[in-house]
């Protein structure tokens, strides 16, 4: 009842300065049927409006690059194993939002630049691919029994192959992620 005095003055169904004596009214009322009549000539509020809920969208089976950075992230269903190739040009695949309902292969190769994959927290991943130039790192959390695998495989030949789980993403590199993927 207060609820729907509320909306009316919101709505301007009902003047200000009436407020006080509906309020005194539903406070002296002793039956169901008084409190009703408080209420009566005040229009019901709109039924709410039914929230669709979201889906993910699929992630891409398959990304290529030949000159250029390759991203692939954000609100996203990994449904089946994925393929990653770049030539020239660095390589983020976040997945730190994604939905995984499975074990997941993920193939990067990349012949000149960074490849940086980061997954939720909590996941089960392994780093199975090597640079012949560059740093090999994986800094992960703690994971959940029970959890999807998530396995990197594939190789590097000039540059850095980073694993993360995404609450030990370095400050400074997540920063950068971040724009990239916003922008």
């Amino acid at each position: 009842m207060l609820q729907r005095i509320k909306h009316a003055v919101g709505e301007d169904n009902l003047p200000f300065e009436q407020l006080d004596d509906r309020f005194d009214a539903i406070y002296a009322a002793s039956t169901r049927g008084e409190l009703e009549a408080v209420v009566a000539d005040l229009p019901a509020p709109a039924a709410p409006v039914p929230v669709r809920p979201t889906v993910a969208h699929p992630a891409p089976r398959s990304s290529f690059s030949l000159i250029g950075d390759l991203e692939v992230g954000g609100e996203v269903s990994v449904e089946g194993d994925l393929k990653a190739v770049s030539i020239v040009g660095d390589m983020t695949i976040d997945l730190s939002n994604a939905i995984i309902p499975g074990d997941v292969t993920i193939t990067v190769n990349s012949i000149i630049g960074d490849t940086t994959v980061i997954v939720p927290d909590g996941v089960r991943a392994s780093l199975e691919c090597n640079s012949i130039v560059g740093e090999r790192k994986v800094l992960l959390s703690e994971a959940r029994a029970g959890a999807p695998i998530i396995r990197i495989v594939g190789f590097s030949v000039l540059g850095d192959v980073r694993l993360y789980s995404l609450s030990r993403v370095p400050e400074g590199l997540f920063r950068r992620i971040w724009k990239r993927l916003t922008r």
